[in-house]
């Protein structure tokens, strides 16, 4: 019906504004849910193309028995099984730079079957240089080394290597030496690809065995992992990882997963805005075209023709929003992509057109039209010609509002306080929309602003009331007292104390978990603990209290990686810390534990330069850089660890995540203005007829604007204290979704984010007022007045 098209385009045109407001949240839902979607498929595309082309392991065994090899190998599901070689010994770069780094075994008649690396300078291993050696990219970045440089190897007999190649490995994309350890800051780890044979000189203490495993294409994944598992458990392996777990992976997929999560849930919530905003602005039209509707009912329109109508408005404005959102949206999810691969140096960037995403995205932005609309619309289905020509519905006569039920007093107040406090419950529809609209703004800002304060306040916590100190101290020789002593004779240094770190895996009711145990003195002041540390017992990170089933009391095995001895202790309570999940214990209760161990472990552990350093804490108006070049000037000392850089570091990862949230913060901040003003302006265009006869009866404009202020600002105060608590509970689980052992991220808001939020929502209910009094004050009184006498 031509007649109802041409009502359609005279609506929009006359209410541009309103349909625009709803057009543009549409557009963000549909935009975001593209960008997060797609980059999502891309990174987690990006990430295998590398890992199958180089055929990165599904499960990786540290330490099992000989034998274990032809064992497992024999298990289903496993295509090819590979042994291979690695150890953590010192690295010295220069004439001054050590550092422990890592060297990896291989083959030199060629690549690997499994873990083979993509060498992007120079060339592989051969036969004929066993010295030559090829540095991992990010060594190679991180030293500043080129094919020909050399460096030197500490392990036992110093032996010089030449790089000859630099390559890319799926181990490494994400440089982490463990699952504890995936920040070292720059210049502390590198990876070398050595000739496997140069490992024999290698003290044997260092080097782990390893079993590297691939499963069959058609492989039962999680069937095969736990048949592994079991026959590593049985082989008396030390570590146990999976493809998902390993510390490069299950880092960089933190990120993929954050993609694919706000994929879904922050597009949810765009576009459950979008609808909101919709459904007020078709009702709006329905309510106000009531005598409209009449008349093209009583001239012979049928009910499913003007259904059909205003069902209309809502479809057109989903497709229309979900076209311009997934136009934008996959071209940004291009660009980020890109972007976020040449960050992190993966080799296999991959950036395609994935059809579900424009499938999905159309059916979100019709889904949010066509639902909103469809109350509306069905309404208008069920209005009889009689009822609609009646014009507006008859409002029932005044009463006391809740406000002054609960409060008495309030009766006593001036005429235009109580116009005001009556007006909200005059129309439970219009109130209840502009409360909902509050509460939906206020959690689509707080959902982003949570998230940030939490990765701030987690990472200040972290870093200054955690690991405290301001620079660790790593030695060539021993530990001893006179070490410490030097370190604190620094006239800037104020704490100096020996820490020690061993690679353990904690085992609990058949569960294992590799870790670090880190030994202090008592009463620390280089860590920061709830709690002094036990004198037995150790503190472990609370994430163990599930992965190994454990509780405050109980007593789980500590094995220590590369000594092949174990030991027991209790679990004397629990550490809550962002980043990690390590053991910890009093280091005179470690060296009794290490003496019972099964073998015992000499006392000399603890002083091991492998094993032992120095933390320190800086004076208050210390320059940390001239500190540590005179701690580094110091004899013996291998190399000074600036504590700052590793902060730096971390910072440095989650630039990203700063990134697509602060967008999402803007996002949902414009999401709000539009939710916000399309609310307050739809509900004072419903009453302008109410205005107008205010003012015909002779109340100044000023007095109408501030009735219109006061009634929508109090209704906006109503929805800023649930908004608050869902914006809340929302940003919580947005951000336990995140949480794994390597990162705690328990939700940490500041008390000013809720203050400003809030102050927020009357700003722009403020600001959304000014077009609606604009509009009451063009109302023309005597046109009005002559209606409503008809």
């Amino acid at each position: 019906m031509k007649y109802l098209d041409v009502k359609r385009r005279r609506d929009i045109r006359r209410q541009r504004w309103q349909f625009l407001a709803v057009l543009v949240t549409i557009a963000l839902g549909v935009m975001l849910f593209a960008t997060s979607y797609d980059a999502y498929l891309n990174l987690e595309a990006s990430y295998n193309g590398t890992y199958d082309r180089l055929r990165f392991a599904d499960m990786t065994v540290t330490g099992a028995r000989e034998g274990f090899v032809d064992e497992a190998s024999a298990i289903a599901g496993v295509a090819v099984v590979e042994a291979r070689r690695q150890a953590d010994v010192p690295f010295r770069v220069g004439d001054d730079l050590t550092f422990l780094g890592r060297v990896v075994g291989m083959p030199v008649d060629g690549q690997p079957e499994i873990n083979q690396i993509d060498v992007t300078a120079g060339r592989y291993l051969t036969a004929d240089d066993p010295t030559g050696v090829v540095i991992e990219t990010h060594m190679a970045d991180s030293f500043g080394l080129q094919v020909g440089d050399s460096f030197t190897v500490v392990a036992g007999v110093p032996v010089d290597l030449e790089v000859v190649g630099i390559a890319v490995s799926a181990e490494y994309l994400w440089p982490a030496r463990n699952r504890q350890d995936i920040f070292p800051p720059p210049q502390t780890f590198g990876v070398a690809f050595i000739d496997e044979s140069l490992l024999a000189d290698v003290t044997s203490a260092a080097v782990a065995d390893q079993t590297l495993f691939v499963y069959s294409d058609d492989a039962d994944v999680t069937a095969t992992d736990a048949a592994i598992t079991a026959a590593a458990e049985a082989a008396d392996a030390a570590d146990v990882q999976t493809q998902a777990d390993h510390p490069s992976n299950s880092t960089l997929q933190l990120d993929v997963q954050g993609f694919q999560q706000l994929a879904i849930a922050f597009p949810a919530l765009f576009l459950l805005a979008a609808g909101m905003a919709a459904y007020i602005v078709l009702t709006r039209i329905v309510f106000s075209q009531r005598g409209q509707i009449g008349t093209l009912r009583a001239s012979g329109v049928s009910r499913k023709a003007l259904r059909r109508h205003y069902l209309s408005y809502g479809v057109i404005l989903g497709l229309a929003g979900a076209v311009i959102g997934l136009v934008l949206g996959m071209a940004m999810a291009w660009g980020l992509t890109g972007l976020y691969t040449d960050a992190l140096g993966i080799p296999d960037s991959v950036r395609e057109l994935h059809p579900i995403t424009p499938i999905v995205g159309m059916l979100f932005g019709l889904a949010a039209g066509t639902l909103a609309a469809l109350a509306p619309a069905r309404t208008v289905f069920k209005m009889s010609p009689a009822e609609a020509m009646r014009g507006d519905p008859p409002v029932s006569g005044g009463t006391p509002s809740l406000f002054e039920r609960i409060m008495p007093p309030l009766r006593r107040l001036p005429v235009r306080w109580r116009m005001t406090l009556r007006g909200i419950g005059r129309n439970k529809r219009r109130s209840t929309s502009t409360v909902l609209g509050v509460v939906l703004a206020l959690t689509l800002i707080l959902a982003s602003w949570g998230m940030i304060d939490t990765m701030v306040n987690l990472l200040d916590r972290q870093f200054n009331e955690i690991a405290i100190e301001d620079a660790v101290v790593v030695y060539s020789v021993p530990v001893e007292d006179d070490h410490v002593e030097a370190a604190l004779s620094d006239p800037q240094v104020t704490v100096a104390e020996r820490v020690a770190g061993l690679a353990v895996t904690l085992k609990a009711n058949g569960s294992s978990y590799a870790t670090a145990l880190e030994g202090y003195q008592r009463g620390t002041e280089v860590h920061g603990f709830a709690e002094p540390l036990p004198a037995s017992g150790a503190l472990v990170g609370q994430a163990l209290r599930d992965v190994l089933g454990v509780d405050v009391g109980d007593q789980v095995t500590v094995e220590l990686t590369t000594l092949d001895s174990t030991f027991v202790t209790t679990v004397a309570g629990f550490v809550d810390e962002p980043l990690g999940t390590f053991a910890y214990m009093e280091l005179a209760a470690l060296e009794d534990a290490l003496a019972g161990a099964d073998p015992a472990v000499a006392a000399e552990l603890i002083t091991n330069p492998a094993v032992a350093s120095v933390k320190a804490l800086f004076d208050d108006g210390a320059e940390p850089a001239a500190v540590i070049d005179r701690l580094h000037d110091l004899p013996d000392v291998a190399t000074v660890v600036d504590a700052q850089a590793l902060a730096n570091l971390v910072a440095d990862f989650v630039v990203f995540f700063y990134a697509f949230i602060g967008v999402m913060l803007v996002f949902g901040g414009a999401m709000a203005f539009a939710l916000i003003f399309n609310t307050i302006s739809v509900n004072v265009a419903e009453r302008s007829g109410e205005f107008a006869t205010m003012r015909a009866n002779g109340l100044s404009h000023r007095r109408v604007a501030a009735l219109i202020a006061g009634e929508n600002l109090l209704l906006t105060v109503l929805g800023i204290i649930p908004g608050l608590v869902v914006g809340y509970l929302v940003a919580g689980a947005f951000m336990a979704s995140y949480s794994n052992d390597q990162f705690n991220l328990a939700l940490q808001m500041r008390p000013l984010s809720l203050v400003l939020s809030a102050l927020a929502m009357l700003a722009v209910a403020a600001l959304s007022l000014i077009p609606a009094i604009r509009a009451v004050r063009r109302i023309d009184i005597g046109a009005v007045v002559r209606e409503r006498a008809v």
